[in-house]
């Protein structure tokens, strides 16, 4: 009986062994269970943030793109606009030249303009004198015809006299 005793003793410590430790299990179990979730959880998390910092990596490349292309446009702006800035500074060279050009083609127009002024005048005048000397020719010329009307018809009438007296002669003479 002591042994039977003993033994139920043992059963019944065991059983309760098993439900503490069954207790234990099953809080293991639980905390096991919550771990995982926070593992899934905190992997989740770091996938997440792996993302992000390849998101971050891409959009950095993405900058630093954009920076190297934005400074080889300035390096390229800034050579034009030295070029430019060398090619303005050449035009004004050249409008100053070409200023002064046409400031000496101007006093020579101003000059050969008066030149030409004084020869119009000069030429009028000539042109003038011509007229009163063709005036005064076709005067002589209409002169000289009358005259020379006059002289056919004197000379007509010489000859006309010169049969007249011939005729008289010529009667007086029989």
């Amino acid at each position: 009986k002591q042994e039977a005793s003993k033994q139920r003793k043992l059963i019944y410590q065991l059983e309760k062994d098993r439900e503490k430790y069954g207790v234990e299990a099953s809080e293991a179990n639980a905390k096991y269970m919550q771990a995982l979730e926070q593992v899934k959880l905190k992997e989740m998390q770091l996938g997440e943030l792996q993302k992000k910092v390849a998101e971050g990596e891409g959009k950095l490349k993405q900058q630093q793109q954009l920076y190297e292309a934005v400074r080889s446009d300035r390096n390229l702006y800034s050579k034009n606009l030295i070029e430019s800035q060398d090619e303005i500074a050449e035009m004004k060279r050249k409008f100053k030249i070409m200023n002064h050009q046409v400031e000496q083609l101007k006093e020579e127009i101003t000059s050969k303009d008066h030149a030409l002024v004084k020869e119009h005048f000069d030429h009028q005048k000539v042109e003038k004198q011509k007229e009163q000397l063709k005036n005064e020719l076709s005067k002589m010329k209409s002169l000289l015809e009358a005259n020379e009307q006059t002289i056919n018809a004197q000379n007509a009438e010489i000859l006309k006299l010169t049969h007249m007296i011939q005729k008289m002669d010529d009667e007086a003479l029989r």
